[in-house]
């Protein structure tokens, strides 16, 4: 008889964060993509100064991380993301649009302003460990999470998780198609050009939606630290896996990020727990179910899931 309690904590948990997790933060790249058509390499540093602001933020008040702080601290996690990105679009990606720039070059651009967000992250962090004689690295944010008794830590955290992504989703659902500026937004990412010539400041727009975009991957950063060690590299390390789940998901569409993020989480999970393990093979090879499947997806469906699923609708 299989173990369910071992399925649930080993494989579903698991699976359910990491989905998540890559679903906020596929929503942001793929936001990114088919406002601007930037395959942004800067996009894990919002996720990164998340967690550090989450972090920051939680020691003044604190003293450090209090059982329930990250969720207090979340808005200012928020809020640095999307400082961050917005600054990243009218200082290096808007001028450079201005001038016609093209993909590739916009692409190598947002490579750059990577490492320069990672250097000042990392001078930063030098900086606060000598003046306040802490840690400010390679730590997790596990003591920051709520405690609810009877719950496993991994439970409350699928479980806020889940919470966070249907918060965002349905706020996304409801700015898009229920408010006058959904509209407009929807308009300027259809046709520039047109929206331009009825009036609409379609700069102001894109502007409006990056700060979109680092507050929601600001807010998948606090998540991604309760699981990965909080480093100037903490969306690093994850943009391969955030891409793989924005090309599975299609670059079409906001909600094919989330049809992404849980390809991926599941994929990787249930790849390393019924393939992997029983193979005798190391966590390493881990990575290779996600691009296996966007390899697949590539040859068969390049537009994605959502892709399939709007040609679908429309016949």
């Amino acid at each position: 008889m299989p173990d369910l309690s071992g399925f649930i904590n080993n494989v579903l948990l698991p699976a359910i964060i990491y989905s998540n997790i890559f679903s906020l933060a596929s929503i942001g790249l793929t936001m990114t993509y088919i406002t601007t058509k930037i395959p942004s390499f800067a996009h894990g540093d919002l996720a990164a100064i998340g967690a550090y602001a989450s972090f920051y933020l939680s020691y003044f008040l604190y003293g450090g991380f209090k059982p329930g702080s990250i969720y207090i601290t979340m808005p200012a996690a928020a809020l640095a993301g999307a400082l961050l990105a917005y600054l990243s679009y009218i200082g290096v990606f808007r001028p450079m649009i201005r001038r016609n720039a093209s993909i590739t070059t916009l692409m190598i651009a947002s490579f750059g302003l990577h490492y320069m967000i990672f250097g000042a992250m990392a001078i930063a962090d030098g900086i606060a460990q000598t003046a306040l004689g802490v840690n400010t690295s390679n730590y997790l944010m596990t003591p920051g999470q709520i405690v609810i008794p009877g719950l496993t830590q991994d439970e409350v955290t699928a479980i806020t998780s889940t919470i966070a992504l249907a918060a965002v989703g349905a706020a996304l659902y409801y700015l898009l198609n229920k408010t006058k500026f959904g509209v407009v937004m929807r308009a300027s990412i259809d046709n520039a050009p047109l929206a331009r010539a009825m009036g609409i400041n379609v700069e102001r727009v894109y502007a409006i939606a990056w700060l979109i975009i680092g507050a929601i991957t600001g807010i998948a950063g606090v998540f991604m630290g309760l699981i990965f060690p909080v480093t100037e590299e903490l969306g690093w390390l994850r943009l391969p896996l955030i891409f793989v789940a924005v090309v599975v998901g299609g670059l079409s569409s906001i909600y094919g990020g989330i049809i992404g993020g849980y390809i991926v989480g599941f994929s990787i999970v249930l790849g390393w727990n019924y393939v992997l393990q029983p193979l005798g093979l190391t966590p390493e090879y881990q990575l290779a179910i996600p691009f296996i499947i966007v390899i697949i997806t590539l040859l068969l469906a390049p537009q994605g899931v959502a892709g399939i699923i709007a040609s679908r609708r429309r016949r």
